[in-house]
């Protein structure tokens, strides 16, 4: 059974937040951009059998840092839960495995 190890999951979401930090002033399409890569990527790498688990608990992870730093580019909310995550629905692979070993 493989799985991703925890440390080098906590590295890569913390990369994951400065960069998206970062990025406030580049604008949401921007932000949408470099996510979908990052998850996409991710998920080609580490999208094996036995590791359904760190992939979805990474995913939630990666949402949530979306979430905050979307809605800190200026005073005003930009999202409420329930439209980022029917925003979120329009572009962004679910966590699945995508290589079976």
């Amino acid at each position: 059974r493989r799985k991703t190890e925890a440390v080098r999951m906590r590295r890569k979401l913390t990369e994951f937040g400065r960069r998206l930090k970062s990025m406030r002033t580049a604008g949401a399409r921007a932000m949408r951009i470099f996510t979908l890569q990052h998850w996409q990527g991710h998920l080609q790498y580490f999208g094996v059998s036995g590791n359904s688990r760190s992939i979805s608990s990474y995913a939630h992870h990666v949402k949530r840092l979306l979430f905050k730093w979307l809605n800190r580019r200026s005073q005003r909310r930009s999202f409420t839960w329930k439209h980022f995550a029917a925003w979120l629905d329009t572009w962004m692979p679910r966590p699945g495995i995508v290589h079976r070993l």
